[in-house]
């Protein structure tokens, strides 16, 4: 056997999920709105739950109700929905108490293209 290490470097074009990825690299829930039933899903589909194809994009507030959570060696991580959205999500949770049952899109770190939720700043209703 030989050993030999191979290293690749590519760039993945986001095609019709540029608005998503965009908005997750700036911590924005950008989310798709369909013209047909209405539904607005986050994240973004490219075919409807009902089967349109045609949506635009919307700016979701980032606030979001989390519906599970749970806690590993990795961290905690809930499956929230966000307001105005339809469909659920699962995002990494940061500084969310065990009883708090919403939360705030959280400042991306370390550069890394990825959504968290974090707790909801003072005078924000809950």
């Amino acid at each position: 056997m030989i050993s030999h290490r191979l290293t690749l470097e590519y760039t993945l074009h986001p095609g019709w999920l540029a608005p998503f990825v965009e908005g997750i690299a700036s911590g924005t829930a950008m989310a798709r709105h369909c013209k047909s039933c209405a539904g607005t899903s986050f994240p973004p589909l490219r075919v409807c739950l009902c089967g349109e194809t045609a949506g635009e994009w919307v700016e979701l507030s980032g606030i979001a109700h989390i519906h599970f959570r749970t806690s590993g060696q990795d961290g905690d991580f809930g499956l929230v929905q966000f307001d105005g959205a339809t469909t659920k999500t699962t995002l990494r949770l940061i500084d969310i108490a065990d009883e708090d049952t919403r939360g705030v899109i959280a400042a991306p770190k370390n550069n890394l293209p990825m959504l968290c939720l974090t707790s909801l700043p003072s005078g924000r209703a809950k």
